[in-house]
């Protein structure tokens, strides 16, 4: 952890070089030199949205290839509609999952956060209220969600350490707070576009259509939007659970996978 603290970040060392270029440029072509920087500050805004670049800092977007293995992830719970249903699936298959909880969500249902684990799953910090624009504010607010995401898991029982982006874009300020909380970003590479579990309708196909080695599968244990979809959603994560066993696939420990540990212990709560 200390070693990824202080090695520069290549957003950090184009900028450096981009800045230097600049400033030569500038008694030669001023517009040019201009139109460096601009690139530079393009190239990092769109580095948000792809996070596998690993421009801006470090992510982990993909596990180890070789043994055909995948990992399961599920996003934005617990919740009493669905997560229950989800781990009774995962027992049938005895698949383990990480759940990448809101804060908020896991201090709503402290009994849902207790079976996660009491059944063998992990636990990862999603932020505190889980904003889909968290990213676009500011550094102050940004730490105070994923601190105060790690503060509820605390009095929980639970030390997380993989922290995973809502909708998976990052930006500049994310790393170094997750530098200082102890955390590192955890993102997939296999997902159905489900909108939150806003289009339930063919997950299993989605996912089932690419799945492959190594991959990290995002999907979602919060409530559908609509109340028909809660029983869809739990016979999709069972069709997923049965496709990735026919396609010759294990499904492992998501700290198994990528060959780092999501949690540091549990704590009695």
């Amino acid at each position: 952890m200390e070693a990824e603290k202080t090695r520069l970040r290549p957003a950090e060392i184009a900028g450096g070089a981009a800045l230097i270029a600049a400033v030569g440029l500038f008694f030669i072509e001023p517009l040019l030199a201009a139109a460096l920087l601009l690139a530079y500050v393009l190239f990092c805004v769109a580095a948000c949205f792809f996070p596998q670049t690993c421009f801006l800092g470090p992510v982990i977007h993909r596990g180890r290839r070789g043994k055909n293995q995948v990992a399961l992830t599920f996003d934005d719970g617990p919740s009493p509609a669905t997560t229950p249903a989800i781990l009774d699936a995962l027992d049938r298959h005895r698949a383990p999952a990480t759940f990448f909880v809101s804060g908020v969500n896991a201090e709503k249902e402290p009994g849902l956060m207790a079976e996660i684990l009491r059944r063998g799953h992990a636990v990862g910090n999603h932020t505190y209220r889980h904003d889909p624009l968290v990213m676009l504010k500011g550094y102050r607010t940004l730490y105070r969600e994923i601190r105060d995401a790690a503060e509820a898991l605390r009095r929980l029982g639970i030390d997380a350490q993989a922290f995973r982006p809502p909708v998976g874009i990052v930006n500049p300020g994310l790393f170094p707070i997750l530098d200082e909380l102890g955390l590192f970003c955890v993102t997939f590479n296999r997902r159905a576009r489900d909108a939150g579990n806003i289009r339930v309708r063919r997950l299993a196909q989605k996912i089932l259509g690419r799945v492959a080695d190594g991959d990290i599968i995002l999907l979602h244990d919060v409530k559908p939007r609509r109340p028909e979809d809660e029983a869809l959603l739990a016979r999709e994560i069972e069709k997923i659970l049965a496709g990735i066993d026919e396609r010759g696939l294990d499904i492992v420990p998501l700290a198994e996978l990528i060959g780092r540990e999501t949690m540091s212990g549990v704590r009695p709560s």
